[in-house]
């Protein structure tokens, strides 16, 4: 058993597409919340193999449990390009001064120019938190617990109004797409 399990973490490594530490249980901050109902492009539950992402994001995070459009810095196929932490392609930079022009952060372990390094850096009311170098409403449920009607943190970092079913009155489901109760 133990040889299948390092022949295949060997055989991930190789493809250095699909291999990703999941982060601990209730990290919210590192997972956008606490667990939309689908990934972005992938499966029900999030992708966990790049064969289930098409289109523009081609690569499954499976930290996030979403497809992005890289994971690597190789993955920016456009000059000048880099791999963001949220698994976009930004405009490369090596330190503030290159992004400040644009309005934006340099995120200098990725070496992309972000919406935000820390929280400090969203100054819009309804998006205070900085969450994989974007300005977003929340990191975990705790952040969405003022809001009467949406107290639940997408995969996407918004609160909403449920992300299953059991966030709804008795006799509703949740619209997965749209995260509101019918």
């Amino acid at each position: 058993m133990r040889w299948l399990v390092l022949a295949t973490f060997l055989a991930a490594c190789g493809s250095d597409q699909e291999l990703a530490l999941l982060p601990a249980s209730g990290d919210a901050g590192a997972t956008g919340g606490s667990g939309g109902a689908t990934g972005s492009g992938g499966a029900t539950g999030g992708c966990t193999s790049s064969a289930q992402c098409s289109g523009d994001k081609l690569f499954c995070n499976v930290a996030l449990g979403r497809c992005v459009a890289c994971l690597v810095p190789e993955n920016c196929k456009e000059a000048g390009k880099a791999c963001d932490p949220g698994g976009e392609c930004r405009e490369a930079c090596t330190g503030e001064a290159e992004c400040t022009p644009l309005g934006k952060h340099c995120d200098l372990p990725t070496g992309t120019c972000v919406e935000c390094g820390n929280d400090a850096h969203c100054s819009s009311g309804d998006e205070p938190l900085c969450v994989l170098g974007k300005c977003r409403q929340c990191k975990g449920d705790p952040d969405c617990a003022s809001r009467a009607d949406k107290q639940f943190c997408s995969q996407e970092s918004e609160c909403v109004e449920c992300l299953s079913d059991g966030h709804c009155e008795s006799g509703q489901t949740c619209d997965l797409a749209e995260h509101h109760c019918e």
